[in-house]
């Protein structure tokens, strides 16, 4: 009998510089592929080519851990079909976590002394913020929201920690390093999904909706 094995996807492309990227946890460890930078990407493609490498059947995969943003739209709308798909006919388990919380637990291991705070870019004059503190892995202070610049900036303490993509306009990037430290980060994959301490849940096909940069579920 094949051993189980356990897919990560990512599709929101937060940080904009991987379209897609894709990850298998198996017993020898974390073998893992992304399309590269400026490429339109084809998940299927990616997942397709990284199983056959790895001897990896479609029967092998038991789980799956997937972004649902926010992030990009087309990005997003692919992995998450692509999921659902899956679960209805492969009969798969799915644990689903937002980017902004795969965001900040790059931080996790460094112990700041104030929150995590990730912010993306939400168009219109808004930035998509969540904070979180360090406990047994990042947990969230509230949920996440897109807001005006100017509230984000009121909650900011000076001993936050500010995590960024570097697609990020300057014209939202320099206020908040004016009230925090702020931190660049890039190529943002989905072997990460395996970091400790992530708030991942279950998620039924029902669930699985898609968090757009710009959709209404994270207006306030």
């Amino acid at each position: 009998m094949t051993a189980p094995v356990e897919l990560a996807l990512c599709g929101s492309n937060v940080t904009g510089d991987v379209p897609f990227s894709c990850a298998l946890r198996l017993p020898h460890g974390i073998v893992a592929a992304q399309s590269a930078a400026g490429a339109r990407g084809d998940l299927v493609q990616l997942i397709a080519d990284l199983c056959a490498k790895n001897g990896v059947t479609p029967e092998q995969v038991a789980s799956i851990r997937v972004d649902v943003g926010p992030g990009s739209y087309t990005g997003l709308r692919v992995v998450v079909t692509f999921v659902r798909f899956l679960q209805r006919f492969g009969g798969v388990s799915v644990q689903a976590i937002d980017s902004l919380a795969l965001l900040a637990a790059r931080a996790a291991g460094q112990a700041p002394t104030g929150r995590i705070v990730a912010v993306l870019d939400a168009r219109r004059n808004r930035v998509h913020r969540q904070a979180f503190t360090v406990q047994d892995g990042i947990v969230a202070c509230a949920p996440a929201a897109a807001m005006p610049l100017a509230d984000v900036l009121a909650d900011l303490r000076s001993d936050d920690l500010v995590l960024v993509p570097e697609s990020l306009p300057e014209a939202l990037r320099a206020p908040l390093a004016s009230r925090a430290t702020v931190r660049t980060e890039r190529a943002l994959v989905a072997a990460e999904m395996w970091t400790p301490g992530l708030p991942f849940a279950a998620a039924s096909a029902a669930d699985l909706e898609p968090r757009y940069l710009m959709a209404s579920y994270a207006e306030d």
